[in-house]
């Protein structure tokens, strides 16, 4: 056995670099930090794994032969390792064992040498064992049932930095190598990974050891392995084997994703320019939830819970169009994160902003009926109003160390970074956009970026110069606001950041301005900066002039008097997204108090006459935003608005589902739904209890999305009664997104009372330990202080039902809707008990709460505005 010298017993709270981290130098827009990477003497150019899991047991043991150069002399190789215990380490051509050096704060494991090595090549074998976890972290196990009894299956989720709890390595994405994987598996049971099985050999007292074939030069947090009883259903594809892999019994429920992948495979080949390089991609399906994501870009062996593969007969359209996003999503991610990798986390937006912005486009081009593009406003809003705040940051933001890479998977690197792909590309041209992408995925295939390299593709071909605009989106935080008020006859535009509150000031940004002219005249497009303002020779008169026409770029626009007043009036004739925009920014600005409050209320009270569900679906959630900002007991007024607003479109859409209706009108009837029971609408509420009762006496007889809508409604007004009624469906649910989706609801209700007993029941050992974090979140839904203060008085509990990397992010996600300006202080104190390198996610939460408080302090002016405009 290797004796083992730790240095630390547990990880720190406060990160020291350790002796031997290399501190890389990097920049952004306005900060500088030092990055704490592994030293670069020493770099892995393949690794040989064998995996022996003990699912029972919950371990497994490991073997590593890993090919390394050693670039310069040194006295040690230095690793990532988490939760690993070594047996044994040797170096080829050196005859003394090093001794290792644990540092568990660090996640690291040096392996020190009596003696320098010299420069050339070496294999370093390790024998060692780890734990598989009950969270989706490193080899994890997720259960399920079959036939009245447990079935366990194991799959791997190592992004950003957990491949280090599955075998000892060069967890960082700028290092790539070479994978050959091994696993010892149980006969009869399936094993999947990046690539095809090469060999299966028959193992003595039974089982078998199944090799993979070996995969392409990739990045750690990209390997895979999944083992369980699992079956798979599949298609060729222009050479390609694209398949669906779920738990025996489910996979065929995989029909609509594996459909959507085989039209995706093409469409991406052609776009990118470059083939999609595996002999097959699989999509790997997994039971349970997690609180940090839902679906994983593994190269060639994507990994989702089921709720994002796997759909049955009775699926509404909504769980289509996400099964749909997610497989455009991830597969997006096989040529921008897979093929070509960011260098590191502070890039890690062009993984996630273009496959984001790839999936919309995509199922724009399959599925115009869903009007992707037009849904995706409501993530850009999202990312604007993170954005206008003081916890914001940069889309291109530094990040120094892998504990805070988790900070960065946020509204602004996903969302805005996808609203910014948006914005270049109408302002460069589709097609000179497009071959800036493909020159950038031939250059840099199998290699890894940093976002200039993509800007100066993209400069190569564009008719437009690209980079400092750029620059100005993705190096600083912040939100443009652009003005626009008459002047000489034509409209003078002019430019300031917009702030929501206290915060930061100044920023300027060369913004693509696209203005619509009346009555079909001719539009006009080009750049503002708030060192010059523009004006647009589009002449304003009686019909109505659209700044941000069709909402493709990322700002917020503020209106003259003279101008809002025909977009007001001729409100129903415009654009759908131009609708959506303006709803947007006229709450934004009241909410600031850059503009009155009754600028919204107008335009709420015009848009129920819409006809377009997306556009009435942001309505519904504008006015249930709204509506939560009044404290428990107020806002009677406010809900007889909403109530009036969306009582008459309900209405007209009806409750049950009619033949012709829209593919995104089921969508539009569960928010209205929803929304009205929780704006006390009586009729609403006794109609979804009836239902219910019905559906109690003859289940089937209520399914898809109306099943979900009185489910909800009842949920929030459910009294003990009711709630055991529902507590008694989640446990006997045999599907397990269903059974999830019911104990989520059991955290919804409005009674505090139901609330505590939702909260125990999370920690009670019933649902399953991926579904029990998902309750509380349900609670902090209508009482973030209840469940912010459960979760830390147990906490233990609590994180241990959590990734790692995730428990952050949870703990504050819980405090953001809060109200009571005590929590501050509770955040505070959390603060001081994480890194100091992951607190990006408690200023977040703490900028969130400061500006609803602040907003709190201006509903008297919406509630004046009610006084006057009755009905």
């Amino acid at each position: 056995m290797i004796k083992l010298v730790p240095l630390l017993a547990a990880a720190s709270l406060a990160f020291a670099a350790p002796a031997w981290a290399v501190h890389a130098k990097t920049r952004s827009a306005a900060t500088s930090v030092q990055r704490v990477v592994l030293p670069t003497a020493v770099a892995p150019e393949r690794y040989d794994i064998r995996i022996a899991p003990d699912a029972d047991r919950l371990t497994f043991r490991g073997q590593a032969r890993i090919a390394v150069q050693v670039k310069r002399p040194t006295d040690r190789i230095v690793l990532n390792a988490a939760d690993l215990t070594f047996q044994r380490a040797a170096l080829s051509g050196v005859a003394a064992a090093p001794r290792v050096v644990l540092d568990a704060g660090q996640q690291t494991a040096a392996f020190v040498f009596p003696q320098q090595l010299a420069p050339g090549r070496y294999v370093l074998s390790l024998d060692y064992t780890g734990k598989i976890y009950t969270q989706a972290s490193g080899l994890f196990a997720l259960d399920s049932t079959a036939a009245g009894r447990k079935v366990r299956a194991l799959f791997t989720q190592f992004e950003n930095s957990d491949a280090r709890r599955f075998a000892p390595l060069w967890d960082e994405p700028g290092i790539k190598a070479v994978f050959s994987l091994s696993v010892e598996a149980p006969a009869g049971q399936m094993a999947v990974s990046n690539m095809p099985v090469l060999k299966s050999e028959p193992l003595p007292g039974g089982g078998q050891a199944i090799t993979f074939t070996d995969t392409p030069k990739m990045s750690s947090y990209l390997l895979f392995l999944a083992l369980g009883d699992f079956e798979r259903i599949h298609r060729q594809v222009g050479g390609v084997d694209i398949g669906v892999v779920a738990r025996r019994g489910e996979a065929e429920k995989g029909r609509f994703a594996l459909d959507a992948a085989a039209d995706l495979l093409g469409f991406y080949n052609d776009y990118f320019g470059v083939p999609y390089p595996l002999p097959k991609l699989d999509m790997i399906a997994g039971p349970g939830e997690s609180q940090f994501f839902g679906a994983m870009e593994n190269w060639g062996a994507i990994f989702a819970f089921d709720r994002d593969v796997l759909v049955g007969p009775t699926a509404t359209v909504a769980e289509k169009q996400r099964v749909y996003i997610v497989t455009a999503h991830e597969m997006a991610h096989q040529w921008f994160g897979d093929l070509v990798t960011m260098a590191w986390w502070d890039d890690l937006w062009l993984n996630e902003g273009f496959a984001s912005w790839m999936e919309n486009k995509a199922a724009d081009r399959f599925h115009p009926e869903w009007k992707m593009s037009l849904q995706a406003l409501q993530s850009r809003e999202r990312a604007m109003r993170l954005d206008s705040g003081a916890g914001s940051h940069p889309v291109v933001t530094p990040i120094p160390d892998v504990f805070a890479a988790s900070d960065a998977f946020d509204a602004i690197t996903y969302q805005k970074g996808q609203a910014v792909v948006g914005m270049l590309e109408r302002y460069v041209g589709e097609d000179a956009f497009r071959a800036g992408i493909r020159s950038y995925m031939t250059r840099y295939a199998y290699g890894n970026t940093t976002t200039d390299q993509l800007w100066k593709e993209l400069e190569r071909v564009s008719p437009r110069p690209v980079t400092q605009v750029a620059h100005d989106f993705t190096l600083q935080s912040g939100v443009p606001l652009i003005r626009a008020e008459p002047k000489d006859g034509k409209i003078a535009l002019s430019q300031s950041r917009f702030v929501a509150g206290p915060g930061q000031a100044g920023g300027t940004w060369l913004t693509p301005v696209h203005v619509a002219a009346p009555n079909g005249g001719e539009a006009w497009t080009g750049l503002v900066s708030r060192a010059r303002g523009e004006t647009a020779p589009v002449a304003p008169g009686a019909a109505p002039v659209v700044v941000n026409a069709g909402q493709g770029s990322y700002f917020r626009t503020r209106y003259a008097r003279e101008l809002r007043g025909p977009l007001l009036r001729d409100y129903l004739t415009l654009a759908s997204a131009d609708q959506i925009g303006l709803l947007y920014d006229a709450r934004a600005l009241g909410e600031a108090g850059l503009a009155p409050m009754s600028d919204f209320l107008d335009f709420a009270k015009q848009a129920g006459g819409v006809q377009e569900p997306v556009v009435l679906s942001v309505l519904a959630g504008e006015l249930a935003t709204l509506g939560r900002a009044y404290p428990a007991g107020g806002g009677q007024a406010f809900r007889a608005f909403g109530r009036a607003r969306l009582g008459p479109v309900l209405t007209r859409v009806g409750w049950d589902p009619r033949p012709a209706e829209s593919d995104n009108t089921p969508g539009l009837r569960d928010d209205l739904i929803r929304t009205l029971g929780d704006m006390d609408d009586a009729a609403v509420r006794a109609e979804a209890r009836r239902r219910f009762e019905a559906s109690l006496k003859a289940p089937g007889s209520l399914t898809g999305a109306l099943l979900q809508s009185v489910q909800a409604v009842v949920a929030r007004q459910a009294d003990p009664a009711a709630w055991e009624q529902l507590h008694g469906l989640a446990r006997k649910a045999t599907d397990t997104k269903e059974r999830s989706r019911l104990y989520r609801l059991l955290g919804a209700a409005k009674d505090p009372a139901l609330a505590d007993r939702a909260l125990a029941l999370a920690l009670s050992g019933e649902p399953p330990p991926t579904t029990a974090p998902a309750i509380m979140a349900s609670v902090a839904g209508l009482y973030p202080d209840k469940a912010f203060d459960f979760a830390i008085a147990h906490r233990a509990q609590v994180e241990a039902l959590l990734e790692p990397t995730s428990r952050t992010i949870f703990f504050t996600n819980l405090a953001r809707g809060s109200r009571d300006p005590a929590m501050a202080k509770k955040l505070e104190a959390f603060a001081k008990t994480i890194p100091a390198s992951s607190a990006g996610e408690v200023r977040k939460a703490a900028d969130e709460i400061r500006h609803r408080q602040a907003f709190a302090k201006r509903l008297s002016e919406v509630d004046r505005w009610l006084a006057a405009n009755p009905g």
